[in-house]
C-alpha cells in the first residue's frame, strides 16, 4: 500500500503543479498585475478564476484533481495526520 501511496502522491503533485502553472500562464497573458497577484497574493487566483471562468476552469480542475490525488497518496502511504 505504501508503494501505491507513493505513486498516487507523485502523480498528484505533477498534476497539481501542471494545473497551477497553466493558471499562471493564463494570468500572465492577461497582464503582469494578474500574474504577480496570483503568484504572491493569497486568494487573487480565485478572483482571477471567477473573472476568467471560461479560460481558467480547466487548469483549476487539473490542480484540484492533483490535490485530491496527493491527499489520497499521502493517506494511502500510511502517513497519519493526527497522532
Amino acid at each position: 500500500m505504501v508503494i501505491l501511496g507513493g505513486i498516487l502522491w507523485g502523480i498528484g503533485l505533477v498534476a497539481w503543479f501542471a494545473g497551477e502553472l497553466r493558471l499562471l500562464v493564463l494570468a500572465y497573458r492577461q497582464g503582469l498585475v494578474w500574474f504577480f497577484g496570483c503568484l504572491f497574493i493569497p486568494l487573487v487566483s480565485w478572483v482571477f478564476f471567477l473573472v476568467n471562468f471560461k479560460q481558467a476552469w480547466k487548469p483549476v480542475v487539473i490542480a484540484t484533481v492533483g490535490v485530491v490525488f496527493t491527499a489520497l497518496g499521502y493517506w494511502a502511504g500510511g502517513v497519519e495526520f493526527f497522532e
